[in-house]
């Protein structure tokens, strides 16, 4: 067995040489390909064919080129980087499972060929939040902060006269001065380019955008009246609620920042049409904003994507069925929109029902028909999973037992509240007991205290792939900034979910509401058990 690298241009010779009759155009491309030349005759009778021929797909970077004497595994190197799913016009959306990482510059595992060929999985060797093409538009400002997916540099007031007549100026947000007009901020450019609207056309043109002007001010506006906010907390909210020239003077100001993350992340969000979000400090002085990539995916580290792919809970139903000898469970009711058809019962059956021989009990969180969760008789020290359809089941997106796999519904916010939690998650709407809140997503990777991360990101799975966590230090979303609270009014559930069965199952870990959660109030969870909530060590409840 050899390997051999060649430059941009050898591709076609080596096609020549050996007699391929195409080469996939996509592969003619400034970067370094690997080749595994393996001799001898091919075992697949795939490969017996007088002509070579290459087996391609459109979302991998693998291909395979076959002959009668030999073949060639040439692998691009690794220096394609995980990214957000993003609209491009004419192609439909792709909903990505899950990203997998991959060492930089070697070729893809065996083990991983059908990962690279799933189109809802993506592969490479770092997650990054790429800076859209429509907010790079360059220019003299240079921003002092450096975060992912958030430019850095834009264009200034300095700059219009030479732009105002060849751009298509997109509208980034909108905000109300102390005289009671309207202002708005342009994508790609900072503070300092704020215009007055005076055009009855604008509110009509720019719908969404002041959609979620509207609900941020909704919200600021509930501070206002909350006896319970600080002085400090609604005189903050002026910010926003009464733009003045001095803020807009100052475009280095970490307001800006915020408004940057928020609309950004928001995109993201946007793309499966999920509600927007929203960062907040509501202080005199603001303290830097959370720094950190977003993500509406789970991102696994190679060693655990091994893992994941050997676990008895990634086979299909069928494989399942047929491996496993265990006596029929008694029939349990499902509010799939397929009854008949639906394999979630199954699963638990085979997968997680307690045993004689299971130490602990697990509780079956099934769906109801509007998709919320019983809470009746819980407790904090329950196992617990929720088990959700798949193409199995036959049923649509809209089936009540496919929650998490739909994403939030109810608009959230991250809001600086002390020195002691720092920022929390709280949400701007009523969210009922038992109703989904948010997925909590991060990095899935081995829970070993050797591995190097911040432990207070990690949500232990003990259910599906034990021994792992999620950790959202580096890449996560919202459900990050959940505080602890002895008396919580959400819990975390590890969730069996994926939409498709060739897809992978990725532990997934969904948020439900434990109680009635009134709008503007903190979403918190329990970051312990209850009988390490009995321990006198550690920071008393209040």
């Amino acid at each position: 067995m050899s390997f051999f690298s060649f430059k941009k241009g050898s591709l076609y010779h080596i096609a020549h040489l050996f007699r391929f009759s195409h080469v996939p155009r996509n592969l003619i491309a400034p970067q370094t390909y690997i080749f595994q030349v393996v001799i001898g005759a091919p075992t697949h009778t795939s490969m017996c064919h007088r002509q070579a021929r290459i087996k391609q797909s459109s979302t991998s970077r693998s291909h395979l080129l076959y002959c009668p004497t030999f073949y060639i595994v040439y692998v691009m190197n690794q220096t394609v980087e995980i990214v957000p799913d993003t609209i491009t016009p004419g192609q439909p959306i792709v909903r990505t499972a899950v990203g997998v990482l991959v060492p930089k510059d070697q070729p893809i595992k065996r083990e991983f060929a059908r990962l690279a060929d799933n189109p809802n999985v993506k592969m490479g060797h770092a997650y990054v939040n790429p800076i859209p093409a429509e907010a790079a538009l360059g220019g003299r400002f240079l921003s002092r902060y450096e975060y992912p997916g958030i430019p850095r540099r834009k264009r200034t007031a300095d700059e219009i006269s030479a732009h105002e007549h060849n751009d298509d100026w997109r509208v980034q947000s909108t905000y109300t001065n102390i005289y009671g007009q309207l202002l708005c901020s342009y994508i790609g450019w900072n503070s300092t380019a704020a215009f007055v609207q005076n055009n009855q056309n604008f509110i009509r043109e720019n719908r969404n955008v002041m959609r979620i002007s509207n609900a941020r001010d909704t919200y600021l506006r509930s501070i206002q009246r909350d006896p319970e906010a600080t002085d400090m907390m609604k005189r903050s909210t002026r910010k926003w609620l009464l733009m003045n020239r001095s803020l807009l003077n100052t475009p280095h100001h970490l307001f800006w920042l915020y408004e940057d993350l928020s609309y950004y992340h928001t995109k993201i969000q946007q793309v499966h049409d999920l509600p927007p979000l929203m960062y907040f400090c509501f202080r005199d002085v603001l303290v830097m904003p959370p720094n950190f990539k977003y993500t509406l995916f789970n991102v696994v580290e190679e060693r655990s994507m091994d893992t994941i792919l050997a676990a008895k809970s990634n086979k299909s139903v069928d494989e399942l069925q047929k491996s496993i000898k265990r006596k029929r469970a008694d029939a349990l009711d499902t509010a799939c929109e397929n009854p008949d058809q639906c394999q979630c019962n199954t699963i638990w059956n085979i997968l997680y029902a307690p045993t004689r021989s299971t130490a602990c009990r697990t509780r079956y969180m099934a769906q109801n028909g509007d998709g919320s969760l019983d809470m009746t008789g819980f407790n904090i020290s329950d196992s617990r999973i929720v088990i959700e359809c798949s193409d199995a089941c036959g049923c649509s997106s809209k089936c009540p037992r496919r929650r998490c796999q739909r994403g939030q519904s109810k608009m959230l916010v991250a809001a600086y509240e002390n020195e002691a939690i720092e920022f929390c998650l709280r949400t701007t709407e009523h969210i009922r007991q038992g109703e989904f809140i948010i997925e909590y997503c991060g990095v899935v990777m081995n829970g070993n205290a050797g591995t190097r991360r911040d432990e207070s990101y990690d949500v232990e799975l003990n259910l599906i792939c034990p021994g792992h966590v999620i950790n959202s230090a580096a890449i996560g979303n919202l459900s990050r900034f959940m505080a602890h609270a002895c008396e919580p009014n959400a819990v975390l559930i590890e969730t069996h979910s994926r939409i498709k069965e060739e897809d992978p199952l990725v532990p997934r870990v969904s948020v439900y509401a434990i109680r009635d959660i009134a709008a503007g109030e903190k979403v918190e969870i329990s970051y312990y058990q209850a009988e390490q909530l009995k321990s006198k060590d550690g920071i008393p409840c209040k």
